[in-house]
């Protein structure tokens, strides 16, 4: 016989079996990854007149919610823009599937005015909600599953072990770099917030649309074909190194501020000045010794009015003055740089047909024009010079001759090649503004007639 505290018992847990059910169901079925991609546009009273691409991902474990909503401004020219609708999303299904998603802004403006929540079916029709909707509207839209559970899990594990390897072969490749170039790598130590980590971003999406746009430029300008195989080749080559350390450091900062960081700088329109600065420094050594460093050009006008490319010559080591040496070309004369540049690569190939292994020395160009064979004091030229070595490796040379004394740097190959384009461009983009800012008022009203 069944007694009444027996009886009773079965009674609750016949009552509460459903909800159990229920409650499990509803932990398992709405686990997985879930994306969201769409085109937020503000009110007309706002300060960001163009439309801000909005991303959104969330990773559902347990009816628990973790993920991050994303915008890079969109090209709008206020600071603002790019700040709104930027930090990590939190909250919890249930088992309808309904959702109550947090957004906590990552800038204190943001958290004023812009996304502070989302409401709505996870399957079904969302909306992002603002604190001031006068200047961002409630916005609908839809999430996509993209993966489940398991899916979600293997992705994270392969990650994780990516990320270890791609560490790996990331610091053995910044030692390499060091230990070649003098470069400084990315200390991600020294990353404390999400500016700092934005700004390294930035660098280095800067330094990739510069050898876009660079590319564009050699595409343009040369005529042979194998000619312009080669610097596609060299400049898409150093583009995928920099996407890898890109992509590298992102999933690094991802994981420490729970937010991904993207390049806001998608303009390829930069001041020739500010392209010295994006466009990565060409490495240098010094023959027969063991220092080495960097090389920077940049265009300047002298007291006198005449456009010059200012070569520097950098030693990063240096704890008070970087820059060791510098040459100016003028315009003038840049062309003829940039032809012994070219020849050095041209030689190269003369050199490994003709399995050349002997210690080879010839000047590719002189500035001025037969200064460079009989040096005496009083008198300075630059030159260009090619040189083979013993095991049948080439190089190239840029050596400053003051009076009698000479010094160089050399450069290899590829550098040699790589600065040609680099120099191509500044002086491109450098005689363009030096033209616009030499113009008199009249001349440049006369551009619109």
């Amino acid at each position: 016989m069944i007694s009444k505290n027996s009886l009773f018992n079965l009674i609750l847990i016949l009552l509460l079996t459903p909800f159990s059910f229920s409650h499990l169901y509803a932990q398992g079925v709405y686990d997985g990854k879930y994306n969201a991609s769409f085109d937020f546009k503000m009110s007309s009273a706002s300060v960001c007149p163009k439309t801000l691409p909005i991303e959104i991902e969330i990773v559902i474990t347990d009816s628990k919610a973790e993920g991050y909503i994303f915008n890079n401004g969109g090209g709008n020219g206020h600071a603002f823009c790019k700040l709104y609708h930027n930090g990590p999303i939190t909250g919890s299904v249930d088992s309808d599937g309904k959702v109550k998603f947090k957004i906590k802004q990552n800038d204190s403006h943001s958290r004023e005015y812009s996304s502070y929540k989302i409401t709505g079916e996870l399957e079904g029709r969302l909306k992002l909600y603002s604190r001031s909707s006068q200047y961002h509207p409630t916005h609908k839209f839809t999430l996509a599953r993209v993966a489940d559970t398991k899916q979600v899990t293997q992705n994270q594990t392969t990650e994780e072990n990516t990320t270890k390897e791609e560490t790996t072969n990331s610091d053995n490749q910044n030692k390499n770099l060091s230990s070649s170039s003098g470069s400084n790598t990315i200390n991600i130590e020294n990353i404390n917030s999400i500016e700092d980590a934005q700004t390294y971003i930035n660098e280095i999406q800067a330094t990739i649309n510069m050898y876009l746009t660079i590319n564009n430029v050699m595409k343009t300008n040369t005529k042979n074909k194998s000619e312009k195989e080669k610097y596609n080749d060299i400049i898409n080559k150093k583009i995928s190194s920099l996407i890898k350390q890109k992509e590298l450091l992102q999933n690094k900062l991802k994981s420490r501020f729970s937010t991904p960081i993207k390049p806001t700088n998608t303009n390829l329109n930069v001041s020739a000045f500010r392209s010295a600065e994006t466009f990565p420094k060409i490495p240098f050594y010094v023959p027969g010794t063991d220092e080495i460093g960097e090389m920077l050009v940049i265009p300047r006008v002298s007291d006198e009015g005449f456009l010059k490319y200012q070569l520097d010559f950098l030693d990063p080591t240096s704890e008070y003055d970087q820059v060791r040496d510098t040459i100016s070309i003028f315009h003038e004369n840049i062309d003829k740089i940039i032809f012994g540049l070219k020849k050095v690569d041209e030689w190269t190939v003369v050199a490994q047909e003709n399995k050349v292994t002997r210690r080879v020395s010839k000047t590719a160009v002189c500035i001025p024009e037969g200064s460079c064979e009989n040096k005496k004091q009083g008198v300075s030229s630059t030159e260009v010079v090619f040189q083979v070595y013993e095991d049948g490796s080439t190089s190239g040379k840029i050596q400053r001759n003051k009076g009698t004394f000479s010094v160089g740097y050399n450069l290899s190959v590829e550098s040699s090649v790589l600065l040609s384009a680099y120099l191509i461009y500044m002086r491109d983009i450098g005689a363009q503004e030096f033209k616009i800012g030499s113009m008199s008022d009249e001349q440049v009203e006369e551009l619109f007639n």
